[in-house]
């Protein structure tokens, strides 16, 4: 089967959306029953842990990123590459500023 999954925007797409759901599903391992979803990040605001929660997120991209290049879909990896080069500048942002 021909996969036409080898494009820029479809790595960068799941770059950015794969972080975003660990984030949750780390919430929803370790806080679900305990804290809304909104306090939850309002605390992690507050004790200056976004950023820790975001590089922890974007480490998921290395597994999606590894699949990529083993099934030589380099231009999908660049895509990935470039989301988690956004997520480092975001990650970067919070620690300077908070």
């Amino acid at each position: 089967m021909n996969c036409k999954c080898n494009k820029l925007y479809i790595g960068l797409i799941v770059g950015l959306i794969l972080p975003l759901l660990t984030a949750v599903l780390f919430y929803l391992s370790l806080f679900e029953g305990k804290l809304d979803f909104l306090e939850f990040l309002q605390k992690l605001l507050q004790v200056h842990g976004m950023g820790k929660l975001l590089s922890i997120s974007a480490l998921s991209n290395m597994i999606v990123f590894f699949v990529a290049i083993n099934r030589e879909k380099l231009l999908a990896a660049r895509g990935i590459v470039t989301a988690t080069l956004i997520y480092g500048l975001i990650v970067l942002g919070f620690k300077m500023f908070s």
